[in-house]
């Protein structure tokens, strides 16, 4: 059985759990496949992620910020008292400086304008999965 404290970056980022949550279900399609080798789960709405959030643990959320009915800032305010300690990467096509206060103040980890470089998504999710291992380890 492999130590979950490894350092191996194959065998803890099979561990490592992701929600990706976006209405525009093409974008969940290329996140999951960018983050081919995660546990990638997606949702198409706000609404599915704050319900699969209560039951469902995870190390890091992406979410778009503007979406209808339940918006990225409630999903970022409930993955955050889910567990203090996900990481939650914001994706939003309407980036501002007032956007990125509030989702900075609400905790979130990163804030990506769209459209995204494939190697921005994968470093970022490599450096959370990196201070995961970190922390596990001490």
């Amino acid at each position: 059985m492999p130590d979950p404290r490894s350092d191996d970056p194959q065998t803890s980022a099979k561990r490592y759990a992701i929600l990706i949550v976006d209405d525009e279900p093409s974008l969940c399609d290329i996140l999951a496949q960018i983050l081919d080798g995660y546990q990638v789960t997606t949702v198409k709405n706000g609404s599915e992620a704050v319900q699969i959030l209560e039951d469902t643990p995870f190390q890091m959320v992406i979410t778009d910020l503007m979406m209808p009915q339940v918006d990225g800032f409630t999903v970022l305010v409930t993955a955050k008292q889910a567990n203090p300690k996900t990481d939650v990467l914001v994706l939003t096509g309407y980036p501002s400086l007032e956007n990125e206060r509030r989702c900075r103040a609400l905790g979130c980890t990163d804030i990506l304008a769209k459209p995204f470089a494939v190697t921005a998504i994968r470093s970022r999710v490599e450096a959370c999965l990196r201070s995961h291992t970190l922390t596990a380890a001490t």
